[in-house]
């Protein structure tokens, strides 16, 4: 009698039984990666509108005000204007708003930090564009035309069990850096 070719059920199933043990193996390492990944992306969403600000203050020549949802996901550029920052009717196309990641907050560090682990879960951190109270604004600094910020800012990144991301804002030359 002639045998056919191919793999036994006993075969099929122990192989099965590696790439379920790699897999759990690997879980772990993965989930630190992405959540890694997202503080980093969050982290480059805030310096970029740190620039946009500074950006737009040279570019036509009157200061914008960077403000974030104090320990939430949402940050916003818009002119150093009363009608862009109290409810009133301002030009849309002159402000620029933003929102991190879901689980990702922004503070400003006021030198308390203790470097501890933050777990937000998955809830919605950031509200939706354009639906943020005009009191919830917390002011970061004022760009000026010459590219100077009104003052030195330290805002902290953090989210889902990464070890936060700390941004300074130089007022002198109005640019950011990052610590990990």
């Amino acid at each position: 009698m002639k045998r056919r070719g191919g793999f036994t059920i006993l075969e099929m199933v122990l192989v099965l039984a590696v790439i379920v043990m790699l897999s759990a193996m690997a879980y772990p390492t993965m989930a630190g990666w992405f959540k890694s990944e997202k503080l980093k992306t969050a982290t480059d969403t805030i310096r970029e509108a740190i620039a946009m600000a500074r950006h737009l203050a040279i570019e036509e020549g009157e200061p914008y005000r960077l403000c974030i949802v104090e320990g939430g996901g949402n940050l916003r550029a818009a002119p150093d204007r009363d009608e862009f920052w109290t409810g009133g009717t301002g030009d849309d196309s002159e402000e620029h708003e933003d929102s991190l990641p879901n689980g990702v907050v922004v503070s400003i560090d006021h030198g308390v930090s203790d470097g501890e682990f933050m777990d937000f879960g998955d809830r919605q951190t950031a509200q939706e564009v354009g639906a943020v109270n005009p009191s919830s604004w917390v002011q970061v600094a004022v760009f000026f035309p010459d590219g100077r910020a009104d003052t030195d800012a330290t805002l902290m990144c953090e989210g889902l069990g990464v070890r936060s991301m700390i941004i300074h804002l130089r007022a002198l030359t109005g640019t950011s850096s990052v610590e990990r």
